[in-house]
């Protein structure tokens, strides 16, 4: 019988951190839920990105050793053989997981994912989070963080995923007074850093359903027509009075999903995202078809409250997975 390759049994430890993640995060009623979602999420990673390593060193277990570079003969002179750094119980320390991201170069916007899940981690093993705020963060980070772990899994060890929901996680309704952000002078300083640092990442990289991986995840709840028995009835029909009232803005709506215009966002877009992107007959075509698809594609009067004068078409992001399909990306 062949033994499991090492980066295989990292790769199932990492896998069960991140589903031990997402149940706790999903009880209903846990007191630590984002630290602890935070701090094993943390781990999966590391225990994902060490798998990474060995895979790629033909499982050679000196991939994740750390050097010991102080480590002289007793004559003083350097060892001809390199020596690994080793606890107090004589076992080799493993290198952490900021090396393993150096090591393996991770995409920036994944990197900076990574390295939030951190900067929460430590800051609730050191001190501690709590506020509205920090949780809808938490929540936007985490989203985002599983993402890009399911894709990272398949692109680099491949695993079947198909028995675990990686995206399950309790979506709360906060009364809009508790989301407001607090005078700075009102928070205690460390969860203010924590914030504004946070902040300051999603400044530099805004999420962006064109990416590969994303720093965090915007929150976007869409109602759908719907017969279940489950579902919650709004006031769409003044006939319900148990329905609750919701207020529409097809102008928002219309922004929400639409988001470029063709000359200023969509062709510049596209000519950055791919290779052997081409003005010709092949990429005329093809948005023959896309510009008659109100899933990519739909126009709107630019006087948008008078509703006269000269329409403009606009497009959605989702249509750079149809554009994927044609052309080669860089």
């Amino acid at each position: 019988m062949s033994r499991k390759p090492k980066s295989q049994h990292l790769l199932e430890k990492s896998v069960q951190a991140a589903v031990s993640a997402i149940e706790i995060y999903s009880k209903p009623d846990f007191k630590y839920r984002e630290e602890s979602f935070c701090i094993l999420m943390v781990n999966a990673w590391e225990l994902l990105l060490k798998a990474k390593i060995l895979h790629d060193n033909k499982n050679d277990l000196k991939s994740i050793y750390v050097v010991d570079e102080n480590k002289q003969r007793k004559d003083g002179k350097a060892h001809k053989k390199v020596k690994y750094k080793t606890n107090r119980v004589g076992n080799y320390f493993t290198v952490d997981i900021h090396h393993a991201i150096n090591l393996l170069k991770l995409n920036e916007r994944l990197k900076e994912n990574i390295n939030l899940l951190i900067e929460i981690r430590d800051n609730a093993i050191h001190f501690y989070n709590e506020s509205k705020s920090f949780e809808k963060k938490v929540l936007e980070i985490g989203m985002a963080s599983l993402e890009s772990y399911v894709k990272s899994v398949n692109e680099w060890l491949s695993y079947d995923f198909s028995r675990f929901n990686f995206y399950v996680m309790p979506m709360t309704f906060f009364p809009p007074h508790e989301l407001k952000s607090l005078p700075v002078n009102e928070k205690e300083k460390q969860q203010k850093n924590l914030l504004e640092y946070i902040a300051s990442v999603e400044k530099r990289f805004p999420s962006d359903a064109a990416e590969k991986h994303n720093i965090s995840l915007i929150l976007d709840v869409k109602f759908v027509r719907s017969k279940s028995s489950d579902s919650i009835p709004v006031k769409i029909e003044p006939k319900n009075p148990d329905a609750l009232p919701v207020k529409v803005d097809a102008e928002e709506q219309f922004r929400n999903k639409y988001l470029w215009s063709y000359k200023d966002e969509l062709v510049p877009k596209l000519r950055e995202r791919y290779q052997d992107f081409r003005f010709d007959q092949k990429y005329r075509n093809l948005m023959s078809v896309l510009r008659e698809d109100k899933k990519y594609c739909d126009e709107r009067f630019l006087d948008s409250k008078r509703k006269k004068g000269v329409k403009q078409k606009f497009y959605s992001s989702d249509i750079l997975t149809e554009f994927d399909k044609h052309y080669q990306k860089k």
